[in-house]
């Protein structure tokens, strides 16, 4: 029985070997690894030796002024100016490390957006030195050498103090230290000493303008750039690991040059707003941008300077945002004392409509406060008639629901007495 079932085996196989197969079933040859150390060189990217290994370092220089011009700006302003707008004031022409170490600014390419699988496969390091950009991009060629890669980068970010991002205190950073974390390394050496995030100053100043306040948004807005032939930030993960299995360099390349590109767009937007808040506004202009100045002004201290901006606001009379300043401007003028003035700005607001209720509130404060108990008692009244006509809409326009409607009453009910008495 066995010497027939051989039989049978050594029949098929010499038939499967007539027919194209091997008799003996060798495996198919595997195709040879790829030269990915030589392919990253005709990117541009060389050894660099750390303590943790070997890692690619891709050294590139921008001239700054090409840019610069495009958004209107003749050079950039003092770094002085920069660190107002991040919230660190400093004395004219700014500290003087910067002079020595510069300004950094960071960007990273990720395999996806969230979750432990989130690894940085480009990091682009850069220093501002007046209008140029000395940059450093670091690919990780091989995943076993992400820790020499992270070495690299940590001692970059500790020579330097200030670094800029854009969105990279919620997201690179995060990662960057996560993958600290998980290859035994210090987190605290990818977190710079002082960070300076443009997104939040963008949002600020500009998300009227922009819409949605992507960098990208940003620069086609603020910066009159527009990237040509760019490699969206979405195909970067597949391009990558495409490359890694084989793929032609030029795969690739588009993602070095959009990682390249983030940098030098987070900087000149640095410039920009640090520009705009020192007086050479973004043209052409919107209406909200006064406002949203007098806004930051204000959070920033600068009291004079955010008055004239509110003010500014008011007198080009366009809504909502000129309603906006004329309640903040009111504000600011009973702190100040100034009454009689803040007073005609809560009446005004009131005629023109009696459904701000906001408005309304703070008019019959003000004329309680100065006597005029009969108008005040006019204004409740018309707020109750203004309650009746909105019905389930009183709570989203600002009446207060229960809490809302028990200040008006108390209101009325105090005018009312003290008229009688």
């Amino acid at each position: 029985m066995i010497d027939a079932r051989a039989a049978t085996v050594s029949a098929l196989r010499a038939r499967i070997a007539q027919l194209g197969g091997t008799g003996a079933f060798a495996p198919r040859p595997r195709p040879p690894e790829p030269d990915l150390g030589g392919r990253a060189a005709e990117l541009g990217f060389r050894v660099v030796e750390t303590a943790a290994g070997a890692t690619f370092v891709r050294p590139h220089t921008v001239d700054l002024v090409p840019y610069l011009e495009a958004a209107g700006l003749a050079a950039a302003p003092p770094v002085a100016d920069l660190l107002a707008l991040l919230g660190h004031p400093s004395g004219d022409g700014g500290p003087a490390w910067v002079s020595g170490e510069g300004v950094g600014v960071l960007d990273i390419e990720s395999l996806g957006l969230r979750g432990s699988g989130v690894m940085a496969f480009l990091v682009a390091l850069g220093v501002q030195r007046g209008e140029v950009l000395e940059c450093e991009q670091f690919l990780l060629v091989d995943p076993g050498d992400e820790a020499a890669m992270l070495t690299a980068i940590a001692q970059r970010i500790r020579s330097h103090r200030l670094w800029l991002t854009y969105n990279g205190r919620s997201f690179d950073i995060p990662v960057l230290a996560a993958r600290c974390t998980l290859n035994r390394l210090d987190p605290t050496g990818v977190e710079p000493r002082l960070h300076g995030d443009l997104l939040g100053p963008v949002r600020r100043l500009f998300r009227e303008r922009l819409g949605a306040c992507t960098l990208r948004h940003a620069e086609m807005s603020l910066l009159n750039h527009h990237r040509v032939d760019d490699v969206p930030g979405i195909e970067a993960p597949g391009r990558y690991r495409a490359w890694l299995r084989g793929a032609r360099p030029a795969v690739v390349a588009g993602v070095v040059e959009h990682n390249l590109q983030d940098i030098v767009s987070t900087v000149v937007v640095g410039a920009r707003l640090a520009a705009h808040v020192g007086g050479e506004r973004i043209r052409p202009a919107h209406a909200a941008d006064p406002y949203h100045l007098a806004r930051h002004l204000q959070r920033h201290g600068l009291a004079d300077a955010a008055e004239v901006e509110l003010r500014s606001t008011i007198d080009a009379g366009i809504d909502p945002w000129a309603r906006q300043a004329a309640h903040r401007l009111a504000v600011v003028l009973q702190r100040r004392g100034e009454m009689k003035e803040a007073l005609e700005l809560w009446r005004r607001l009131h005629v023109e409509d009696p459904r701000d209720l906001r408005a309304a509130r703070g008019f019959a404060i003000r004329l309680e406060r100065a006597g005029d108990l009969g108008t005040a008692l006019e204004v409740c009244r018309s707020v109750r008639g203004t309650r009746s006509e909105l019905g389930r809409w009183w709570s989203r326009l600002g009446g207060g629901g229960d809490a809302g409607d028990e200040e008006w009453v108390r209101r009325e009910t105090r005018l009312q007495r003290r008229l009688h008495s």
